[in-house]
């Protein structure tokens, strides 16, 4: 089965509404626990912190992303609001184990991202 969900911060009031965020909402509520557990989360964008808590507390196992926080960051405008801790190092706090993928074709995903910025 494939879920998808895009970030609705700009479109709609919603502050938390990043894509990973939205996605684990959704799914959580159409798939059963053990499913979850055997998903794989593929997204653009490195998760914040608050999406890799999502990601673990939904019970997906598995992430997969192509730009990091890091070159996304450095996109970013003097001042902009970021939380400088990656998905991995949230992870690392965790009980349970969650396998982290990327970044990946990471300069192509950059494109994608480079507009908004500017």
């Amino acid at each position: 089965m494939l879920l998808e969900a895009e970030n609705t911060v700009v479109t709609e009031p919603n502050c938390p509404g990043h894509a990973e965020t939205n996605l684990m909402r959704h799914a959580s509520r159409q798939l059963a626990p053990e499913v979850l557990a055997t998903a794989t989360l593929y997204t653009s964008t490195e998760p914040c912190p608050m999406c890799a808590g999502a990601l673990y507390w939904g019970g997906v196992r598995r992430l997969v992303f192509c730009v990091s926080q890091p070159a996304l960051y450095a996109l970013m405008p003097p001042g902009a609001w970021a939380l400088d801790l990656s998905a991995r190092e949230v992870f690392a706090h965790a009980a349970g184990r969650v396998e982290v993928i990327g970044p990946l074709l990471e300069a192509e995903g950059l494109e994608a991202h480079a507009g908004f910025w500017s």
